[in-house]
């Protein structure tokens, strides 16, 4: 892909973007067994949650882990203690071993910047910098490196989105998201009147 020159900003997701995700979910069903239930109902939490924006990270993981313990036999404590300690290191260890770069957006990341391009690293997970350092990359590639939920959701919520575009001062007409997935990388793009480049086609 060959940048456009009116892009000032290029703004990458990191999972399924910077890295290849094909097995990801199998791996970790299999090391993680043990905690089926919880690893279902962090994806349903992260479902049921997805159109809220709260007012700061404490509280969207206050909200996100009260869903998660909701009707089970684990509190939001036990569910924030899996997530911290078992299920986000887990991932980026399976990361390291198993989930090869993407050659290709890597190569557009070194590209902006060299052209001088900001370039803006936007997870709905936190563990970023530790991602990162698992296929290889450097943080100090980036401009920024923000996370959903530091500014209080998820993606594609518009709020969420313009907080990102608030704190890092890009202007949305000049903006490239990159990112895997339509529904939260593409609908992030949309919200704000960017332009989105689909890596997975």
């Amino acid at each position: 892909m060959v940048i456009d020159r009116n892009i000032q900003t290029i703004i990458f997701d990191l999972d399924g973007t910077l890295y290849h995700k094909r097995g990801l979910v199998r791996r970790m069903l299999l090391r993680l067994w043990w905690c089926l239930p919880l690893l279902i109902s962090e994806r349903i939490a992260r479902k049921k949650i997805v159109t809220c924006a709260y007012d700061s990270p404490e509280r969207f993981y206050e909200a996100f882990f009260q869903t998660m313990a909701r009707g089970h036999w684990w509190n939001a404590k036990i569910a924030q203690r899996w997530y911290h300690t078992i299920y986000m290191p887990t991932m980026v260890r399976i990361i390291a071993k198993h989930q090869p770069p993407n050659t290709a957006v890597i190569n557009l990341l070194h590209q902006a910047k060299q052209k001088g391009l900001v370039t803006i690293l936007f997870s709905d997970y936190g563990c970023a910098k530790e991602k990162l350092q698992a296929i290889g990359l450097a943080p100090a590639l980036f401009s920024f490196i923000i996370d959903a939920p530091t500014l209080g959701g998820l993606k594609p919520n518009k709020t969420v989105i313009y907080r990102l575009l608030e704190r890092t001062g890009t202007d949305p007409k000049k903006t490239l998201f990159i990112g895997d997935r339509i529904d939260k990388d593409g609908g992030s793009a949309q919200a704000v009147g960017a332009t989105f480049w689909n890596v997975s086609i």
